[in-house]
């Protein structure tokens, strides 16, 4: 069943790039983020509810998961939403696939004794570059065509801005949650704070609101929905039962299929195929993580 539970958790992560494109090709980016955080928050709130699990905490000790919360969802749903409004949605999933990169790079900086850099881990990390290269091609052509579209490169610029906030918010969370409170008070403390945050920029940006038919339309209710309560919700429950169950080691494995699904959603629902230079980089991508995440021992996650 665990295996059901792993091929789930990575397809949920996956097809979220798809649900997110739809909702910003209707709302702007900021309502959508906050969209994607209240739902969550309800659920998780109900859920709590319901199970009778505690969600209290101390005053003292809610700064840990608030600053969480910043990095794992609140300003990271703000460079997914923007972004994605200028690329497709495999192009999406393929920067996500870029997290235990930046995840291995900020906490052998920082967590000084967590990991450190090895020869294999520096190669490893140059061929991640490299890769980020090829993906960041075909928006640096459009760049520097004579079209002049800035927005793919921009667009490019914000996904791989979260990337290194979902790689920050992981370190972070655990240099500074370990054993210091569970972790239905760390998600209902994160999604009360991000909730809150999202809707103050939200309200900030005063971007316009769709018409009420387009707003209603069922492809775009449905990717709220789904990304909101299958791709967060559910995917952080998924996440939770395979750590108890495999550890963080086997279930972080999860992250190598993202790239692949996102661009395979993709192809499957819009028809989109991906370029030569985004085949090539997410398979350098991945090329990077085994070398940096591999040893001759097997698998080592970093951080």
């Amino acid at each position: 069943m665990n295996v059901f539970y792993f091929l789930l958790l990575a397809f949920f992560w996956g097809t979220a790039y798809v649900g997110v494109k739809y909702t910003v090709d209707v709302f702007d980016p900021y309502f959508s983020s906050f969209l994607r955080a209240f739902i969550g928050f309800v659920f998780f709130t109900g859920w709590f509810l319901i199970t009778k699990q505690s969600f209290y905490l101390p005053r003292k000790e809610a700064w840990r998961p608030w600053l969480a919360g910043m990095l794992v969802m609140g300003v990271p749903f703000i460079f997914l939403y923007w972004g994605q409004q200028f690329l497709p949605p495999g192009t999406g999933g393929i920067f996500n696939g870029t997290v235990p990169l930046w995840v291995f790079i900020i906490a052998a900086i920082t967590l000084k004794g967590q990991d450190r850099f090895t020869w294999r881990k520096a190669i490893g990390v140059i061929v991640g570059f490299i890769g980020l290269m090829f993906v960041f091609q075909p928006a640096l052509q459009a760049y520097t065509s004579a079209s002049m579209d800035k927005m793919a490169l921009y667009g490019s610029i914000s996904l791989l801005m979260m990337a290194i906030c979902y790689a920050s918010g992981n370190v972070l969370i655990k240099y500074i949650m370990i054993n210091k409170i569970t972790w239905q008070q760390s998600v209902f403390h994160q999604y009360l704070f991000t909730t809150i945050f999202l809707f103050f920029v939200a309200l900030i940006a005063r971007a316009p609101l769709p018409s009420l038919e387009q707003a209603l339309a069922p492809k775009v209710v449905i990717s709220i929905l789904y990304v909101a309560l299958c791709s967060s919700a559910a995917a952080l429950l998924l996440l939770m039962k395979l750590l108890k169950e495999w550890g963080a080691l086997r279930a972080s494995l999860a992250t190598y299929f993202v790239p692949f699904i996102a661009v395979g959603s993709d192809f499957l629902l819009n028809g989109r195929v991906p370029s030569k230079y985004e085949v090539i980089g997410m398979v350098i991508i991945i090329a990077s993580l085994v070398l940096i995440q591999f040893d001759k021992n097997g698998f080592k996650k970093s951080a």
